[in-house]
């Protein structure tokens, strides 16, 4: 049976049957007997462990409670205006400024020839 843990536990090591690891995501595959020993564990009376139908229960009672608060929705929607005013008003930053120089032409060389004597 797959198992979710309530507490964070990343493997579990049963003197029976071995390591256990979960998957990707985050369910241990056990076999019946071990998870019919883990369902009953608890702590401060509530479940460490739960199995796919009460995951899915728990997950969507949370959402719905969360959904059903204004102060939780409003709060929300206040972030979300606030983070929305804050990337417009970051100024543009600055052009580079632009350099002009003139540049003279070099001067020109001034070509000597050389007179070639031949004697004779």
């Amino acid at each position: 049976m797959r198992l979710y843990s309530r507490t964070g536990a990343t493997v579990l090591d049963d003197a029976e049957y071995g390591r256990f690891e979960p998957d990707k995501t985050g369910a241990f595959d056990f076999p019946d007997d071990v998870s019919d020993r883990l369902v009953g564990f608890h702590f401060r009376g509530r479940p460490m462990w739960e199995t796919d139908v009460e995951r899915q229960q728990r997950l969507i009672g949370e959402e719905l409670e969360r959904r059903k608060d204004p102060a939780t929705l409003l709060s929300a929607v206040e972030q979300l205006v606030k983070a929305a005013q804050a990337v417009s008003q970051v100024p543009a930053p600055a052009p580079a400024p632009v350099v002009e120089e003139t540049v003279k032409p070099a001067p020109a060389k001034k070509t000597t020839t050389a007179k070639k004597t031949t004697a004779e």
